[in-house]
C-alpha cells in the first residue's frame, strides 16, 4: 500500500501513564498511545487496536495474492461475481460513496494504473509511455464497480465485480483510515477516551493528553523530513495530508510524484500538500486526495461542503487555510521555498 507519513506528532514531555506502542504494519508504521487504564487494560487495547489494523491488512491488500480485494481483481472482466466479507463491502461501498462525492478524483479502481508510474529511489527516473497511459487510464472508472446481494439473501457480506477486462481495485487510499477509524471503535468500546492512533499521514486523536488536546504538526512541504511549518491542536478528530513529497522523482527540473489525478492519469499539479481535519479517518483520507488535485479555493470548498477543513499549501507556496481553522492554527512560519 502506499505510504503517506506526512504528519508527524510533536514530542512532549512524557507524561504519567502514557503509553505507546509502534509497529510495522501495512507497508506503514502504526503507533497507538494510551492515557491512562491498568496495565491490563492497556495491553487489552493494544491488542485490539492493532488487530483491527491486521483484519484490514488481511481483506484489504490488494499487493497480498491471499487477500479478499485480490480475488476481485483477479475476476476482473470475466463477468464473475465474487463473495466478499461485509468489512470489505463496507469500504468498498465507502470508496465509491468518496468517488461520488469528489466527482470520481478519488477512484478505487485508480489501480488499473499500477506500475505505470514508479518512484523508487533505485530507479532511473522515466515518464510510462503516454499511449500506455491512455489505454489504462480508460479503466478507470468506479462506475464498473457492482455490487451483488449474497446467494440466497443469506448471511453478511456481499458480491462485487469488476466490469472490464484490466480494471484492478487498490484501497491504498483508504484502508489505513478504514484501520484507523475501525481501532477508534475498538478502544472507545474497551472505554478509553484519551488516545491517540496513527498510521502513517493518516490519524485520530481522541480525548486529551494532560489535560490539553494532541498537538499535531504539518509537515513542511520543501523542509526537511521532521520540520513542520504550523501547528494545530485536536481533540475527537482525523488528519490526514497528502503531500508530493513522500514519492517522487525530479526529471528536466519538473517533480512527478504519486498522486494521479484520474482525470489525466498523470500526477496532479495544483499542490504540494494538502492537509484535512475530519469527523473520521476515511473522510480525511478520502478527502485529502482529492482537495490535494483541486487545489486552490476549490480544494477548500470541496472540504468545506462534507463538513471536513483544510490546510493547502499551493504549487507556488501560498498556504490556504479553511475558515474555521484560521484562528486555531498556529504558523511557524512560510513553508520552505
Amino acid at each position: 500500500m502506499m505510504l503517506s507519513a506526512l504528519l508527524v506528532l510533536l514530542a512532549a514531555a512524557p507524561a504519567a501513564q502514557v503509553r505507546t506502542e509502534t509497529r510495522p504494519m501495512m507497508g506503514t508504521t502504526v503507533t497507538v498511545t494510551l492515557v491512562g487504564g491498568t496495565p491490563e487494560k492497556v495491553r487489552e487495547g493494544f491488542d485490539a487496536a492493532f488487530a483491527a489494523f491486521e483484519r484490514v491488512n488481511q481483506v484489504m491488500n490488494e499487493w497480498r495474492p491471499d487477500s479478499e480485494l485480490s480475488a476481485v481483481n483477479r475476476k476482473a472482466g470475466d463477468g464473475e461475481w465474487v463473495a466478499i466479507p461485509e468489512d470489505l463491502c463496507a469500504a468498498l461501498r465507502r470508496g465509491v460513496q468518496g468517488a461520488e462525492q469528489t466527482g470520481g478524483l478519488f477512484d478505487p479502481t485508480w489501480a488499473a494504473l499500477r506500475g505505470l508510474w514508479r518512484f523508487g529511489t533505485d530507479l532511473t527516473p522515466a515518464l510510462p509511455d503516454p499511449a500506455e497511459v491512455k489505454k489504462r487510464c480508460a479503466l478507470i472508472s468506479y462506475k464498473d464497480l457492482e455490487f451483488a446481494p449474497v446467494e440466497d439473501g443469506g448471511g453478511p457480506g456481499c458480491r462485487a465485480r469488476l466490469k472490464r477486462a484490466g480494471m484492478q481495485l487498490g484501497l491504498g487510499g483508504l484502508a489505513k483510515g478504514w484501520g484507523v477509524d475501525r481501532a477508534v471503535e475498538k478502544l472507545r468500546g474497551l472505554g478509553f477516551k484519551n488516545f491517540f492512533v496513527q498510521a502513517g499521514g493518516d490519524f485520530y486523536a481522541g480525548g486529551k493528553k494532560a489535560g490539553r488536546p494532541w498537538k499535531v504538526g504539518i509537515r513542511d512541504p520543501r523542509g526537511e523530513q521532521n520540520s513542520v511549518f504550523a501547528v494545530l491542536e485536536v481533540s475527537d478528530a482525523a488528519f490526514s495530508t497528502s503531500g508530493d513529497y513522500e514519492n517522487f522523482f525530479v526529471l528536466e527540473g519538473k517533480r512527478y510524484h504519486h498522486i494521479i489525478d484520474p482525470r489525466t492519469c498523470y500526477p496532479a499539479t495544483a499542490s504540494r500538500s494538502a492537509t484535512i481535519l475530519a469527523p473520521s479517518a476515511v473522510d480525511a483520507e478520502v478527502l485529502t486526495k482529492s482537495v490535494f488535485i483541486l487545489g486552490g479555493q476549490e480544494g477548500l470548498a470541496l472540504a468545506e461542503k462534507y463538513g471536513a477543513s483544510a490546510v493547502v499549501v499551493t504549487a507556488d507556496n501560498q498556504v490556504l487555510v479553511s475558515p474555521r481553522l484560521e484562528k486555531k492554527l498556529k504558523r511557524l512560519g512560510p513553508p520552505s521555498p
